[in-house]
């Protein structure tokens, strides 16, 4: 069976040797600054672990990081995973982010759902990123866009259900069982081609 590489970035020799211990599941290569993604995702999409307390790294706003990022699936791991840096570091285009020192096996797990495809985001994080998306403007080109191929019932649970309702309250809203709810989201989330309500969210709201 072939092990898949793991880039982990970081210049912290001992967060360096912590990460490490996920040699078991990957082989783990180390980088010490950002110009070991150069060539890492020239072959298809390739894991990497970034610290994200790296000296010299750029702001998420940035607008290169796209092109960094290109055939890479990046976890980052911040000091401070709050709601304002974790929605940059999503719309910078990275899998997902957890705090920089989290125990190994949620590293673990999260570096498997980014390997998915699918976004990593804290369960006490997720309804309040949800909220936060709500205050931002989206662009009216992805607004118009996002939507296309849905019917108005499953655009009206897709927007509800962005915002981190409920089924039960989205159900409540529009005079429908939440039996029906769940079935319009299954809908949704095939024809958007989106795995959970947080990639919903961000497709809604412009930023992915």
């Amino acid at each position: 069976m072939t092990v898949e590489p793991l880039l982990i970035l970081t210049h912290d020799d001992a967060l360096a040797r912590r990460w490490e211990g996920l040699s078991g599941d990957w082989k783990v290569v180390r980088g010490t600054d950002l110009s070991a993604l150069a060539d890492w995702g020239a072959d298809g999409p390739r894991l990497v672990l970034l610290d994200g307390q790296m000296p010299g790294l750029p702001a998420w706003q940035d607008a290169g990081w796209p092109a960094r990022l290109s055939g890479v699936a990046l976890l980052v791991g911040l000091g401070t995973a709050d709601d304002q840096t974790g929605a940059a570091v999503l719309q910078a285009g990275a899998g997902g982010f957890c705090h920089v020192y989290a125990p190994l096996p949620t590293v673990r797990q999260a570096l498997q759902v980014v390997a998915s495809g699918e976004l990593w985001v804290g369960r006490d994080l997720l309804t309040r990123l949800l909220r936060m998306l709500d205050d931002r403007p989206a662009p009216q080109a992805a607004a118009a866009a996002w939507a296309r191929g849905l019917t108005q019932r499953e655009r009206e649970v897709a927007e509800l259900a962005s915002l981190g309702e409920a089924n039960d309250a989205i159900a409540e809203r529009l005079g429908i069982t939440a039996r029906t709810v769940k079935a319009h989201l299954s809908t949704v989330f095939d024809k958007l081609d989106v795995a959970d309500r947080l990639q919903l969210a961000l497709r809604v709201h412009g930023i992915r």
